[in-house]
């Protein structure tokens, strides 16, 4: 055997080697995406046409937005989106679900 045709064996059997390792590096790359999206949050938006500036609670903190902005929110589903209240939680005005996903409202019609 000559020096060139060893060369390729062992690069033959070094690839060999590594495909498994690949393999299952995307195999759980993929389980890993998945299993996230399982669980997640539901995200929505709110336009704030109320004519003043309003403070929502998002179960996390409290967030203001001006007149006129529309504001995405993302909350883990079966959780609701709050006015505030000096801080605290106030009425609730959206439930994250499938149901209000992407879509965007008027705080005006809430």
């Amino acid at each position: 055997m000559n020096t060139q045709e060893i060369m390729k064996k062992i690069a033959f059997i070094l690839a060999l080697m590594a495909t498994p390792i690949v393999a299952s590096s995307f195999i759980n790359t993929t389980k890993n995406a998945e299993s996230k999206n399982i669980v997640g949050d539901i995200c929505f938006k709110i336009k704030n046409d109320s004519g003043s500036t309003v403070t929502f609670h998002t179960g996390k903190g409290t967030t203001a937005v001006n007149n006129g902005i529309t504001r995405e929110f993302c909350i883990p589903e079966g959780k609701s989106l709050h006015l505030a209240d000096k801080g605290q939680k106030g009425k609730a005005i959206v439930t994250a679900s499938a149901k209000v996903s992407g879509k965007t409202f008027k705080l005006s019609e809430l």
